[in-house]
């Protein structure tokens, strides 16, 4: 990951497989606290859309954050594109929607993703799931600079600037284009619109 090493671990309480995030960020121990907490407060909302992975315990290793979450046995947006190319209308509508549902229904309770990426969204038979919903937010209330991922940061993101459910709006289009053209946007506005060509 972005921020330190992904591992597969199994949960015992829950008998099941998980995946722990493990945040390296070389930060005081007061803030990794306070970090644990903002985690605490993502597990407390108890998200429960099918496309959203939620986050199911957190704590402290050695000086570090972890953050533990379902695994999911999935491959990357950015790899199913880069594989096999546009998805099919059908198929690009019916991941969007998946995953506008995911985030409308992480918004109903004020929490947002606000680093949206294709890494982000994992497929499989069916089935979308979008991880790290929250993390941004958790790791900006510590004083942790969330990485922008050009394009898909909103430029309010790329600005250092505030930002809300809207950077998610722009990243989820980001996304349907790359569904959809199997390529990243690589203008704005106008220019952008001008790019497109017809779906074949």
């Amino acid at each position: 990951g972005v921020l330190g090493p992904v591992f597969r671990a199994y949960d015992p309480e829950r008998d099941r497989v998980v995946a722990v995030k493990l945040f390296r960020l070389d930060i005081p121990p007061e803030r990794v606290h306070r970090l644990v907490a903002g985690f605490e407060s993502l597990i407390a909302a108890e998200l429960t859309h099918p496309s959203a992975v939620a986050p199911l315990a957190t704590g402290i290793v050695l000086a570090d954050a972890f953050l533990a979450q379902e695994y999911v046995a999935a491959e990357s947006l950015d790899i199913a594109v880069r594989e096999h190319g546009p998805l099919p209308l059908a198929g690009a509508l019916h991941v969007a929607a998946q995953l506008a549902g995911a985030l409308d229904s992480a918004a109903g309770v004020n929490i947002l993703h606000g680093a949206l990426h294709p890494r982000d969204v994992l497929l499989s038979s069916g089935e979308t799931r979008v991880i790290g919903l929250g993390v941004a937010r958790a790791l900006e209330q510590v004083g942790v600079a969330v990485p922008v991922r050009r394009p898909y940061s909103a430029p309010e993101r790329m600005a250092m600037a505030r930002w809300d459910r809207r950077t998610d709006v722009f990243s989820l289009a980001a996304l349907v284009h790359e569904m959809l053209w199997g390529r990243r946007v690589t203008a704005t506005g106008m220019e952008a619109a001008d790019a497109l060509t017809e779906l074949q």
